[in-house]
């Protein structure tokens, strides 16, 4: 299993999980939060979905006592493993004959593995073809949308889902690349934005915004957020807990957002939003821009 996710100790800690309720891991990624959950419940049930099957397939290796393919036992825990987008959150848990749950976790963006595995695209460190689908039953790549968008679009994109100041210029290099053969590779993408931009010695940060930006779309992440948040206010018990992980600050405008719109149905338990500790970041440097905010369901 990889590290502990994000703000592990935080998330655990503020669920106010009790025993016999029901929880649900909206992103099951390396399994830590579904069995961290699991092991301080000791008796109910914990429903963890991942539209990545090889998130699914890796939870498996966990050498829990296995019911059937998608569903263990941890001592008095069920944990059922969900391979669907948390967009169809209440559809996918009413097939379980779940209609509530006491509280819910969503730790957004992409997980270590995904990161580290050269077939996703998700990286700009090792070259590898430029994928970045989340579910492989996905028709269009990164690839495609390099190669399809107009300019405009482009441009939109990278200052939409990611405020690069230089998207015009990126998007721009990259309609020129393409006419001279297909995008394919990730340092192919990162040589267009290295002639994009005027300081290199901030490069990879705006490498780091388009790669983002181009996952967003690729994935509909925003959509499928938005998408889950609003089925919320009749899925949360009262005085069940949401925990969301940010990573970028459009998602958590969009997160902070639907709470405020939503005040008379929940309350945030911190003024402030919860950040990693030194400690924490010094391990783990990929949590350095994580934000951690916590509801209560009134």
């Amino acid at each position: 299993m990889y590290h502990s996710a994000v703000l592990f100790k935080n998330i655990i800690d503020n669920l106010n999980i009790d025993k016999g309720k029901v929880y649900v891991d909206a992103t099951l990624g390396g399994g830590s939060i579904t069995l961290g959950i699991a092991d301080k419940l000791q008796r109910g049930t914990v429903v963890a979905f991942d539209v990545d099957i090889n998130a699914i397939e890796n939870f498996y290796t966990k050498g829990l006592k296995l019911i059937n393919p998608l569903h263990f036992k941890l001592k008095g825990v069920d944990i059922y493993l969900i391979n669907a987008n948390f967009r169809k959150i209440a559809s996918e848990l009413s097939k379980l004959g779940i209609n509530e749950v006491d509280g819910i976790v969503y730790d957004l963006g992409v997980s270590s593995f995904q990161i580290d595995n050269p077939s996703m695209g998700f990286s700009y460190i090792k070259d590898s073809p430029i994928d970045m689908r989340m579910d492989k039953d996905l028709k269009v790549t990164a690839q495609d949308l390099l190669m399809v968008m107009h300019k405009h679009e482009l441009e939109d994109i990278f200052i939409k889902y990611s405020d690069e100041p230089f998207a015009h210029a990126i998007a721009l290099n990259i309609v020129k690349e393409r006419k001279k053969g297909r995008i394919q590779s990730s340092i192919q993408l990162v040589e267009i934005v290295k002639r994009s931009i005027r300081n290199q010695t901030y490069l990879y940060r705006h490498v780091a915004r388009v790669f983002q930006a181009l996952r967003i779309a690729v994935n509909d992440e925003l959509g499928a957020l938005n998408d889950s948040l609003l089925q919320l206010p009749t899925l949360i018990a009262y005085g069940g807990r949401v925990a969301i992980v940010t990573f970028h600050s459009v998602e958590d405008r969009k997160v902070k957002n639907f709470f405020i719109e939503n005040s008379g149905k929940f309350k945030s338990l911190y003024t402030n939003v919860i950040y990693p500790s030194d400690v924490e970041i010094n391990e783990n440097i990929r949590s350095r821009s994580a934000k951690l905010r916590i509801y209560e369901k009134v």
